[in-house]
């Protein structure tokens, strides 16, 4: 039995113990159906050897009767059923087990044989293959027909067909993911295929292009991918609105235009992220981790959007470009139209209201921090950027350094433009705490209280008030009922005036 194999599958059965293979294995014997496991938990194992994950795909290829083999299948194990492709015959059985998911997708050859099939799959890497009958009762050898494990160990990406990427074209973004991911470049053959290929992306649906940009932006050294990608016009097919960036002189500040600026963005971002423990305390550093890697939407994180705000956030700069009478470059309002921009792109992309909100917020505010910091920022100013950004204030924060440090003109480099880089990573560090302070903090005062004290009816200062009281109460200049009562009476008499 192939070693690596076998290992896989001693590894397998320490964590499914439902014997998800063994009734797999009988419907098989029952059905006279030779089965086969193929595809991305194979390829996985030579990777990176990583056996336990919150979701398992498993991919298996029958000759026919894929449909009713799952259908079977989820009755017995007491799972989900569900049809992915009529028209290819894929189904998909999802089984839950405690924290684990199982997502197990059964599909018919593409073509008269399995070598036939295999060859249908989009890479190499993607092709290998075993029978579950071998593989479980220890016998199994790797089916290799195209040299996966060769193109896996060179980190090579190579196509299977020249044909495939018509009949997909979503596999070229597919390709850059798997890139992304694990360091993996296209070979040549593929490389100019991709080239060719490009203006196909136009015809994916929409919901498919933005779950393979969310993984490509996932990745943690995304730049060098998304650069070739833009050589090849990839985000021109993807993001029509990116045309308009190209070439577009920002003045003295900067020394790259709009699109080549935030493409450095994006590498200054990928940058700081690497060094932040080296700006900010380690328990901090992790908590910023652990904040992007938190998931909006499925299994799409804030680092995605991040990543794309930097692509994104000064794609208003175009139609807001003037030359005013101080003969600098202005973009006034760029940020308030790029959110709106952004919100129509992220509908195109079919992305969830969350991540729109995200994406258009970071956008929104991405020069409030670099404003807030031209000088040295009080406690109470901090605190007002933060309540006003809510959830959303640290990856703002952190487009604004990627933003700062992609800008590099010579006006930026005098003594005259100031930039406390340094309050940026303090207002980082206070996020984190004011979050766990407002979390455990009581309200010294409510409304009902509070207009009883003042003898004011309900409306709309009661409110103004409160949120006075709470701004004063997160930065600690309040700390007793009676302090609060005192600040209250003040903050009346101000607004009375």
């Amino acid at each position: 039995m192939d070693k690596a194999i076998n290992k896989y599958y001693k590894k397998l059965k320490k964590f499914e113990n439902d014997n998800i293979l063994e009734h797999i294995l009988n419907i098989s014997k029952e059905k006279k159906l030779r089965v086969y496991l193929v595809g991305g938990a194979l390829r996985d194992l030579f990777i990176k050897q990583d056996y336990y994950k919150r979701v398992i795909d498993w991919d298996f290829a029958v000759k026919s009767g894929a449909l009713e083999f799952a259908k079977q299948l989820a009755r017995k194990i007491d799972a989900h059923y569900v049809v992915l492709d009529e028209t290819h015959k894929t189904a998909r059985v999802i089984y839950h087990k405690a924290a684990q998911e199982f997502r197990l997708d059964f599909t018919d050859f593409r073509a008269k044989t399995l070598r036939g099939d295999l060859k249908k799959r989009d890479f190499t890497i993607n092709s290998l293959c075993v029978e579950v009958q071998d593989l479980f009762y220890g016998r199994a050898e790797i089916i290799d027909y195209f040299n996966a494990i060769t193109d896996i160990k060179n980190k090579k990406l190579k196509i299977t067909s020249k044909e495939n990427f018509k009949d997909d074209p979503l596999r070229i973004l597919r390709g850059y993911a798997f890139c992304c991911q694990w360091g993996f470049c296209f070979d040549q053959q593929t490389s100019a295929l991709v080239k060719n290929n490009v203006f196909r992306i136009a015809d994916v649906s929409s919901e498919r292009i933005a779950e393979e940009l969310a993984k490509i932006l996932s990745g943690r050294s995304a730049y060098k991918h998304i650069l070739q990608m833009d050589s090849f016009g990839v985000w021109d097919v993807i993001l029509p609105e990116i045309k308009a960036l190209r070439g577009v002189d920002q003045g003295l500040f900067h020394h790259l235009d709009v699109w080549d600026h935030s493409l450095e963005s994006l590498a200054q971002l990928e940058k700081l992220l690497k060094v932040l423990p080296e700006k900010i305390p380690a328990e901090f550093a992790d908590r910023v981790k652990a904040y992007l890697a938190e998931e909006l939407c499925g299994n799409r994180s804030r680092l995605w959007l991040l990543k794309l705000a930097c692509l994104l956030h000064d794609i208003a700069k175009p139609q807001t470009r003037f030359v005013g009478d101080d003969h600098k470059v202005h973009f006034y309002t760029h940020e308030k139209q790029g959110s709106l921009i952004v919100r129509k792109i992220g509908k195109r992309l079919k992305l969830s209201r969350k991540e729109i909100y995200v994406l258009s917020n970071m956008v929104l505010y991405h020069l409030r921090a670099g404003q807030l910091v031209n000088r040295r920022p009080s406690k109470r100013s901090k605190f007002r950027f933060i309540r006003d950004t809510g959830e959303n204030a640290v990856l703002i924060l952190l487009l604004t350094i990627a933003d700062r440090w992609a800008m590099q003109g010579n006006l930026s480099k005098t003594k005259n433009f100031i930039f406390y880089e340094e309050e940026l990573f303090k207002i980082i560090i206070e996020f984190f705490q004011m979050e766990s302070v407002i979390n455990k903090t009581e309200k010294l005062i409510d409304g009902n209280e509070l207009m009883s004290l003042l003898g004011l009816a309900k409306g709309p200062i009661i409110g103004k008030i409160l949120a006075q009281i709470e701004e004063a109460q997160a930065i600690n200049s309040v700390r007793s009922k009676q302090q609060a009562e005192e600040f209250a009476r003040h903050v009346y008499s101000k607004l009375r005036d």
